[in-house]
């Protein structure tokens, strides 16, 4: 019984601890994404690929990755073009879209999404990893394989390695093992290992950027 409860203790302490850690990273990041200013860097909206977004037409919105609902196309507040954004090749940034679908008190209290650069292409996925719950703010983002179609880039966590490809969102083969730590937090996750990483589209109208939940 000792030891069943020093274990209980150890677990919620670790969970407790890990939830302030996301909170003030995904708090961190999107502050950090502000304070760059503003300024060019990479491609307009209008080259990003199917599944990373694109211009938001006059007529209800396609997204070729999954049918879309024209109704989901949020405008993301103070955020006139996808060019404010100061985003180097493979790099990615945490923007705050205070949609409520996104929103978490305890994980993502900003309902941020992570929004990446890999060539010419622009990419929206989850702020944080579906197997260990960290955000993605210090993930590696890689180049296609074979798995993602020779042409689609992958994103791991670095964390827990776990990699996804970053226009789809499903879980490919991992870069690496994740080392004791992130074994051990990926461990309390464990129903969530095989869970997707939700991909959004991005899209700009009339002065707004909009994010698709569809």
């Amino acid at each position: 019984v000792g030891i069943a409860l020093v274990c209980s203790l150890f677990r919620y302490v670790i969970m407790f601890l890990l939830r302030l850690f996301l909170v003030l990273t995904v708090a961190t990041a999107s502050c950090e994404a502000f304070a760059r200013g503003r300024g060019g860097g990479f491609s307009s909206i209008k080259d990003v690929d199917e599944g990373g977004g694109g211009k938001v037409p006059s007529s209800p919105p396609k997204q070729a990755a999954k049918p879309s609902n024209p109704g989901r196309w949020l405008p993301i507040q103070g955020l006139k073009s996808v060019n404010d954004l100061k985003l180097d090749d493979g790099g990615i940034r945490f923007i705050d879209t205070k949609a409520p679908a996104l929103v978490n008190a305890q994980t993502n209290p900003t309902g941020a999404v992570a929004v990446v650069k890999y060539g010419p292409s622009i990419y929206c996925c989850a702020s944080g990893c579906p197997s260990c719950k960290i955000p993605l703010n210090k993930a590696k983002v890689l180049e296609a394989t074979e798995e993602t179609g020779g042409t689609d880039p992958r994103i791991a966590c670095d964390f827990c390695k776990a990699t996804y490809n970053l226009r789809l969102g499903n879980k490919v083969s991992s870069v690496g093992g994740a080392g004791l730590v992130g074994g051990i937090v990926k461990g309390l996750f464990s129903k969530q290992d095989e869970s997707p990483l939700p991909v959004y589209a991005l899209g700009e109208k009339d002065g707004k950027v909009l994010i698709n939940l569809g």
